[in-house]
C-alpha cells in the first residue's frame, strides 16, 4: 500500500480549486451605488452670520439673535442650518433677557430638528424650551414641552439610555417652581 503525505492531497485540491475561485472573482456583481446628496449654501446667509458673530462679540446678544433668527428664517424648515440658527438665537434671547423670544426661538428649533429627523435634538430642544418657560413665568408652555420631550423620548429613535436622561430632564423641568 502507497500512502501520499496528507499535503499532497490539500495542495491537489487547492489546486483545482484555484481556477474557479479566481473565475468567480471576474463574474459581474451587482453595484450598489449611494444616492446623491445635494447641500445648497445660502450665500446670502453668510453676510449674517458675519455681522452677527460680531455683534455677540461686542455683547449685542439681542441684535445677533435677530440675525441668527433672519438668517433662519429665510432657510428651507429642513435645513440642518436653520437648526443650528434657531438654537443659536434661542440662546442669544436668552442671555439677552428676552424669554418669550428666546421660548419660540427654541420651539422653532425643535420643530427643525424633527423635521430633519433627529429626533433626539427636537427631545432636548423641547426640554431647553421648558426650561425658558420657566424664566418666562408660563407653566403652560413648559408642561406643553415637557409633554412633547417625553413623548419623543418614547418613541424610535431613543435607546434607553437617552430616554432615561431626557426623563430625568424633565422630570427636573417640571418641578422648577414658576412664577405666574
Amino acid at each position: 500500500m502507497v500512502r501520499y503525505p496528507r499535503f499532497l492531497f490539500a495542495g491537489a485540491l487547492a489546486a483545482f480549486a484555484l481556477p474557479a475561485a479566481v473565475q468567480a472573482q471576474d463574474a459581474l456583481r451587482p453595484m450598489y451605488e449611494l444616492p446623491t446628496i445635494t447641500v445648497s449654501v445660502l450665500s446670502e446667509a453668510d453676510p449674517l452670520y458675519e455681522t452677527a458673530s460680531g455683534l455677540y462679540e461686542s455683547g449685542d446678544w439681542k441684535g445677533a439673535a435677530e440675525l441668527y433668527r433672519e438668517a433662519a428664517e429665510g432657510m428651507p424648515t429642513n435645513d440642518a442650518n436653520s437648526y443650528i440658527s434657531y438654537d443659536m438665537s434661542a440662546r442669544l434671547y436668552f442671555y439677552a433677557g428676552e424669554f418669550t423670544e428666546s421660548r419660540e426661538m427654541m420651539e422653532s428649533a425643535a420643530e427643525v430638528a424633527g423635521a430633519t429627523g433627529d429626533v433626539v435634538s427636537a427631545a432636548y430642544r423641547h426640554v431647553d424650551a421648558a426650561f425658558i418657560a420657566v424664566w418666562e413665568g408660563f407653566p403652560g408652555k413648559r408642561r406643553e414641552h415637557v409633554n412633547a420631550a417625553e413623548m419623543l423620548a418614547g418613541g424610535e429613535g431613543f435607546d434607553a439610555d437617552a430616554a432615561a436622561r431626557v426623563t430625568a430632564l424633565t422630570r427636573g423641568v417640571d418641578s422648577l417652581p414658576v412664577d405666574e
